[in-house]
This record gives structure tokens, C-alpha cells and sequence, in this order.
């Protein structure tokens, strides 16, 4: 090597130690992603009433892409489906859909595929195109269906019916290309009391877990119960009990939670664990109420449960031990957890709560901008949140309106 090509050489050396030394300064320096502070503006408001005072229930928004569709609940509950820009927020579509002769409940859980969006309509199964708002297919049950979807394979979803005419419960997997339905499990009442097939959740490839409660004629006495479900026997592996024998009808209404293999689930006020393997029961919490609005939700390190109380509380997923509890508002929304933060809306109060998961503190809390000056306009249960968590969208009885969340 030449005396030129030597120095060279080392004047690489020493430039690639000296970026490689500044590189490791700077991690070891504990540099991290600049963390972005809360900030909730306002982006946009797309009002969807002609008169400014005209408020309704809604639908929960469900975020396709860049696109929002969510619905106002009319004073019959029929509902009047919209499609909205989440970056703009303007109404990209908009149908009022009259063939939902049943009552539309705003807390129901739709599913949406590419083959469209599937929506509960009282007694049917409706679906509709997500880009135009035209409708696909309609499937009428024979029998009271819940107004809670589950995806199931790529393609299909299951549903609980409970036919009080023919007197039998049924799981069904519909086809959400064409609406097809068929039973994958079913059961006659018995002679002296009425069985309900309640939220159907999918473990694994093989298993189903969903509840039951049956409710003796006369004396109301109620056996409420968690079923495994074999997906290819069609035939229940293991049971137990979900809440115990009551005279009151409490049982499991809410979907229960798979991670990994746990579930958990919350029968009245009740929250507790099982294990998909062997049916073994880990872990139950009794709290001071209900849940009634709301639903269960979990990240990596709690449960959260919103109950009527007024109160959130965090539970240990392995033991059940309350973490901590933080004031919130009776009637509350689904709650949505966006990194450490929780956001959820007080159904009694109308106001928007921003909670830390971390230690249950309240970091924020928000009043729409109408609350004190227009009747009724308030946030309502209905809440969402895109994909990136980035923005926010809250109704306020009269207009939806999107919130930037972070600075």
C-alpha cells in the first residue's frame, strides 16, 4: 500500500470510529423517539343535522383506511348511515337506511371486510358497501339475534340467535359475501325454563367460547355458564360457571377478552379468568357494581373495567388484584386505549376523560363545545379512533368532529 493510500486509509478509520463513537454516545445517552404531548384539537366538525339544535344517538364510527362510517340513530332508530374523510372531515357519503325496521342499538359491534360492512338491524343481518353506502344483502333471522358481530374465518362471522317461537339457541356463521347463514351449534330449552345463547368469541382454529343462562319459569332461578365450543365436533369440551346461581337473570353480556390462552369475561358484577386449555378458573374479582354501557377492554399489563359506580378500575390480568380505580362517570362509552392513555366518554356527565393506564390519574378532561349552550349537546357514548392513533372522532349529539390528539 502506498504512503498516500495508507493515509487514506487511516483518515477512514479514524472518521468511521469517530461517527461509530458519536452514534453509541448517543444511545447510550438514552436518546429516545421525541415523546409527543397530548393536545386534543380540533381538526374538523361535519354537522349532520339542517337545524342547529337537532340532535340524535349514534353509531360507533368504524375506521376503514382514511375513512370513517358511522351513523346517527333517528328518533324511531332507524338509522341514517355516513361515510366520513377522518383527515378532512368531510361526508364522503351519506344513506338513511328505512329497511332496518328494527331498533338499531347504538352499542352494537358491526364487522367490515372488503367484501363490505355488516350492521345488526334488529331481527336482520344487513350489509353495506362501504364505498357507496348501497345495500348488498339483507339476512332475516327467525328469532331475537345479539347485536354483536365476531369475525370468525376471512370471511364469515358469528352471531348468537335465541328463537323464543321455536323455543331453541343458536351460533351462527354467516357468509359475509352473500349473507348465508348456517348453525354451527344449537340447543332446545327445557320444558321449565328458557335458555339464552349469549356472545360468541373465537379462541383459536378450533374452539368457540361463548355463555349461556338459563332462567327457570316460575321462580326465576338462573344458572348463568361459559362453553369451549370444538369448531370441528361441534360439540361443547369443557364448561363452568360464569356468575353465580341468582334470581335476577345476571350472567356474561359482554364479549369476553382472548389473550393467548386466557379469557376474560365479566358477568354482572363479576370479573373473572379462565384458561382455554383446560377450563380451569384463575382468577375472580367482585366489584361494587355492574357494567352496563360500557365494555371490557385490556392491554399488556390490565384489564380495565368502566362499571356503574362511576368508577374505572385497572385489574391485574394474573392475579385479578385491583391495580387502581379513578372516578369517571356512571353510563360510560367503550373505552380506547391510544398508547398509555385511556379515552372514554361519561354517559351521565357528557364529558371526554383522558386517563392515565399507568396510575388511573386523569390527565384531561373535555366538555363539547355546545355543552353549556345548546339542550343536548353534549359527547355522547360514541367514540373512535384511526388506526394510527392519531385522531379522535366524538359526536356531540349533533355533530361528529374530529380531534388531532397529538402536539
Amino acid at each position: 500500500m502506498t504512503y498516500y493510500n495508507k493515509m487514506r486509509f487511516a483518515g477512514l478509520t479514524r472518521r468511521t470510529s469517530f461517527l461509530l463513537i458519536s452514534f453509541l454516545a448517543f444511545l447510550s445517552s438514552g436518546c429516545k423517539p421525541k415523546e409527543r404531548n397530548l393536545q386534543l384539537k380540533q381538526l374538523w366538525r361535519a354537522p349532520i343535522f339542517e337545524s342547529s339544535e337537532g340532535t340524535a344517538e349514534s353509531i360507533y364510527p368504524l375506521q376503514v383506511g382514511d375513512m370513517a362510517i358511522t351513523a346517527k340513530l333517528l328518533d324511531n332508530f332507524v338509522p341514517a348511515f355516513y361515510a366520513m374523510d377522518m383527515k378532512q372531515g368531510g361526508i364522503l357519503w351519506q344513506v338513511t337506511d328505512t329497511s332496518c325496521t328494527g331498533k338499531v342499538y347504538y352499542n352494537m359491534a358491526p364487522y367490515i371486510s372488503k367484501h363490505g360492512m355488516v350492521v345488526p338491524c334488529g331481527g336482520a343481518l344487513k350489509s353495506i358497501d362501504i364505498k357507496t353506502g348501497k345495500s348488498l344483502w339483507t339476512y332475516q333471522y327467525s328469532g331475537n339475534p345479539e347485536q354483536f358481530l365476531e369475525p370468525y374465518t376471512n370471511y364469515t362471522i358469528l352471531q348468537a340467535v335465541n328463537d323464543w317461537d321455536e323455543r331453541k339457541s343458536h351460533i351462527y356463521e354467516v357468509n359475509s359475501k352473500n349473507g348465508e347463514a348456517k348453525s354451527i351449534y344449537s340447543v332446545s330449552w327445557p320444558d321449565s325454563s328458557k335458555l339464552l345463547i349469549r356472545t360468541p368469541v373465537k379462541v383459536n382454529d378450533t374452539q368457540v367460547l361463548f355463555t349461556s343462562i338459563t332462567m327457570r319459569y316460575g321462580s326465576n332461578e338462573t344458572h348463568a355458564k361459559w362453553h369451549l365450543l370444538n369448531s370441528n365436533t361441534h360439540e361443547i369440551n369443557l364448561e363452568g360457571v360464569a356468575y353465580p346461581a341468582n334470581k335476577d337473570g345476571y350472567g356474561v353480556t359482554k364479549q369476553p377478552i382472548i389473550m393467548g390462552d386466557k379469557a376474560y369475561l365479566v358477568a354482572y358484577d363479576n370479573a373473572f379468568c379462565i384458561s382455554t386449555k383446560d377450563g380451569k378458573e384463575l382468577w375472580r374479582k367482585a366489584l361494587p357494581r355492574d357494567m352496563l354501557t360500557s365494555v371490557p377492554i385490556a392491554s399488556k399489563d390490565g384489564l380495565f373495567c368502566p362499571m356503574e359506580d362511576g368508577n374505572l378500575y385497572k385489574l391485574s390480568l394474573d392475579e385479578g388484584d385491583i391495580i387502581w380505580k379513578t372516578e369517571i362517570s356512571t353510563t360510560p362509552s367503550r373505552p380506547i386505549i391510544v398508547n398509555d392513555y385511556l379515552f372514554i366518554v361519561g354517559g351521565s356527565d357528557g364529558i371526554l376523560y383522558i386517563i392515565s393506564t399507568k396510575d388511573g390519574g386523569t390527565v384531561k378532561s373535555m366538555k363539547a363545545p355546545n355543552h353549556h349552550f345548546i339542550k343536548n349537546q353534549f359527547f355522547r357514548r360514541s367514540i373512535g379512533v384511526d388506526s394510527e392513533g392519531e385522531i379522535l372522532i366524538l359526536f356531540d349529539g349533533n355533530s361528529f368532529r374530529g380531534y388531532k390528539i397529538w402536539q
